[in-house]
């Protein structure tokens, strides 16, 4: 990859600058904040210095005057065997820029985005120009989204996009009908057509699709799939997401009862009727379903399921990726260990081991 580089107009009353010294021979490989040339303005000396590493390529020499707007130098990833013929040839296809003043942050934006210049529309293009039309870019691009798709997103509420069809979709699409914050746009899934229509909200793609709904300004997603089996897949895509770039909103169904000293992390799910406690600590990726209680100072770590009607007493801990059954009730101080499932309709007094599927009453 080649990246150019324009002479700025670094002070308002000069148009060009005088070149005093070159530190780098031609093609030598330069590191990212290594000085590599000096101007001199009407007013002060100038020290450039690369902010990309590579074999530096120019077409000056020293006591040269160089003008705003016209191509400084390049660096490429490789070495350039004919570099005076790419550097004739980078000079001969941005004639357009001798035209604009871009400045160099503003160029690099415009390169690594494919923009042409005059669609920005001005004559004095910076680096806020650039962000400010792909910004606009985005805006267009989710507008589109949402013809194609029949979704009009509410003004200053963020769009989110469900991963899952089934029945935590629905719940998830409840939870946030009447949201002020949120508003559920489409959902992904692997299975499911596109086009199909669950609750008003249509299946828009498949996982493969959510570098595509990242690019046009979509990061927000809710995972509502896999709190019955399949714990690990779910919290493995969970990390491989956020990598990515993907945010995870909690979702608090209106009916829910949420203490306000409760302290959690993101993309947890507490449904209808839920209550969580005073001073309850939770992770990450928590689902707390229908009618679960969460008495106060529980710790819940990351991804467990709270099936409905399930009943924890106080200063109970419960380790990453557990399930607790419909109607089972723990007993107050305990702990459920990593990855343990408990059985629906159980009393459990004693703490569980890590990866135990508990059957009976303890």
């Amino acid at each position: 990859m080649i990246n150019k580089y324009y002479v700025e107009k670094f002070n308002a009353s000069d148009d060009y600058f005088n070149v005093t010294e070159l530190y780098v021979n031609q093609s030598e490989f330069v590191k990212n904040g290594e000085l590599i040339i000096s101007i001199e303005s009407s007013k002060a000396d100038i020290d450039i210095e690369v902010n990309k590493e590579g074999y530096l390529y120019y077409n000056i020499i020293k006591g040269q005057k160089i003008n705003v707007g016209e191509l400084f130098y390049i660096i490429s990833d490789e070495k350039i065997p004919n570099w005076e013929i790419e550097f004739k040839n980078a000079i001969e296809t941005t004639s357009i820029d001798l035209e604009l003043l871009i400045s160099n942050k503003a160029k690099i934006l415009i390169e690594a985005n494919g923009i042409n210049p005059l669609d920005l529309n001005k004559k004095n293009i910076k680096e806020i120009d650039v962000i400010n039309y792909l910004n606009d870019l985005k805006r267009k691009k989710f507008e589109d989204f949402g013809k194609k798709y029949l979704i009009k997103n509410k003004s200053n509420i963020t769009p989110v996009i469900i991963i899952g069809g089934g029945g935590g979709a629905k719940m998830v699409i409840d939870a946030l009908k009447t949201s002020t914050k949120y508003q559920v746009v489409g959902i992904l899934d692997d299975k499911l057509e596109i086009g199909y229509n669950l609750m008003d909200i249509n299946v828009v793609g498949c996982l493969n699709d959510i570098k595509s709904l990242l690019e046009i300004g979509i990061n927000n997603f809710i995972l509502a799939f896999g709190v019955l089996t399949q714990r690990n897949a779910r919290y493995d895509l969970y990390l491989k997401l956020k990598q990515m770039g993907c945010v995870f909103p909690n979702v608090i169904h209106p009916k829910a009862i949420v203490e306000e000293s409760v302290v959690m992390g993101e993309g947890n799910v507490i449904l209808a009727m839920a209550n969580v406690g005073s001073c309850v600590k939770m992770g990450n990726l928590n689902y707390i379903n229908n009618n679960a209680l969460i008495s106060h100072d529980c710790e819940l770590h990351e991804n467990i399921h709270l099936a409905p009607a399930s009943v924890l007493a106080s200063s109970i801990i419960i380790e990453s990726n557990v399930l607790i059954g419909m109607n089972t009730t723990l007993y107050y101080g305990i702990t459920i260990g990593y990855g343990s499932t408990i059985l629906n309709g159980l009393i459990i007094n004693n703490s569980v081991s890590k990866n135990v599927i508990q059957k009976i009453n303890n």
